[in-house]
């Protein structure tokens, strides 16, 4: 059994071939934390675990990426619904609350320093991340955090929260913020880049073993490996293969670890 941390199974990418995932995941016994992007994908994410309970942990929240609209992120702009004024952050912040019983954990939420314009532009990030934080820690719920070029502002920002349990998904940090994230509890996740990544496998070789999480990230295409393959759940097991070779670990006991870490991180 493993759980994919972090993954995007409301994208426009995997539209019509669900059950052909949620297959893959069932014969691999993997379970997938289905993350979204903004309302229209929190909705859609609750569908889908309604549809898939058993191997779906739906996260909602509002990413960075979302707040403002004038460029494309790495998804493009149609990856968003347009949340850009008070009232919006107000509705989806009212959408968790209600669904909070279903919802297991608030994600992907956080910030991001490289698609920032201005001062001004980070400061509606963060009172973004803000808000979703304050909703996870009044509800015991996990988070899970994108924080590219911005791993100090997000782990500033976390210093004011009480969060069972933070994941800082494919962390991209440096070994003084890993050991900083480290000291605090927050699991790092390591995806498909591992594989072949010596910058990535040596930031695991740094990580607290029961710290580590794995994901896909999906439905992000892999360039150096996988042929440029949409990600799809059998990636996760060459994952845990990168993760037991960098650390000198049997396949079975990583893959036991690794379990172990996830059910921890979502308090189950």
């Amino acid at each position: 059994m493993m759980i994919d941390a972090h993954v995007h199974l409301t994208d426009d990418d995997y539209t019509g071939i669900e059950d052909i995932i949620v297959g893959m995941l069932r014969r691999l016994g993997i379970s997938a934390v289905s993350v979204s992007m903004d309302l229209k994908t929190g909705e859609r994410n609750l569908e889908l675990a309604e549809r898939y309970s058993d191997v779906i942990i739906p996260f909602v929240g509002l990413h960075p990426w979302c707040i403002n609209l004038d460029r494309k992120g790495e998804r493009g702009s149609d990856a968003c619904d347009n949340l850009m004024e008070e009232d919006d952050l107000d509705r989806i912040s009212a959408f968790i609350e209600s669904n909070i019983s279903r919802i297991k954990g608030i994600g992907e939420i956080g910030l991001d320093r490289a698609i920032v314009k201005d001062g001004d532009e980070f400061k509606a990030q963060i009172k973004v991340f803000e808000r979703m934080l304050s909703i996870a820690e009044r509800y015991g719920k996990p988070v899970s955090i994108h924080s590219r070029r911005a791993v100090d502002d997000v782990i500033d920002t976390l210093s004011s929260y009480r969060i069972k349990g933070v994941l800082l998904h494919w962390f991209s940090g440096s070994k003084k913020q890993l050991a900083t994230a480290n000291s605090k509890g927050y699991y790092v996740s390591y995806g498909p880049v591992l594989v072949y990544s010596k910058e990535k496998q040596v930031l695991l070789s740094n990580t607290a073993r029961d710290l580590v999480l794995i994901e896909t990230d999906g439905p992000v295409r892999y360039g150096s490996c996988f042929n440029n393959m949409m990600a799809v759940p059998s990636f996760l097991i060459s994952v845990a293969y990168a993760v037991a070779n960098t650390l000198g670990m049997d396949y079975d006991s990583t893959t036991s670890l690794l379990y172990e870490n996830s059910m921890r991180y979502l308090d189950k």
